[in-house]
């Protein structure tokens, strides 16, 4: 809009300066078409400017891209072993079936282990 507001303020400038219309004589005594004219110029040559540098302004884009880069942590990289991961491995050692008591448990309540750090057991 400021760039058309420009061009037009600029056309009208040079009428009034070129003296290309002649202006009725009520309204030529009542101002100076010279100086007013040179005023449209300047005021249009500022708009063009300005809306050339607010176009410019618009059509730049800034991309941002973003790069991550995660910490391996104590134990190296990624997951050890196959990938995908197998079935699990069979429990090692002799454990009870769940929810049955272990052999010489001194409580027949009592499951695989010892007592409770409160004294309980």
């Amino acid at each position: 809009m400021t760039i058309g507001l420009g061009i037009i303020l600029l056309v009208l400038g040079l009428i009034l300066l070129t003296g290309a219309v002649d202006l009725p004589d009520d309204v030529a005594n009542a101002i100076a078409s010279e100086p007013l004219g040179w005023i449209f110029v300047i005021a249009g040559g500022l708009a063009i400017g300005i809306g050339v540098l607010l176009s410019v302004n618009r059509s730049q884009h800034t991309t941002a891209v973003e790069h991550r880069q995660y910490d391996p942590g104590p134990y190296g990289g990624g997951p050890q072993g196959s990938y995908p991961p197998g079935p699990p491995a069979p429990p090692q050692g002799h454990y009870p079936p769940a929810g049955q008591p272990s052999q010489g448990s001194p409580h027949p309540g009592q499951q695989y282990g010892g007592s409770y750090p409160g004294g309980r057991g």
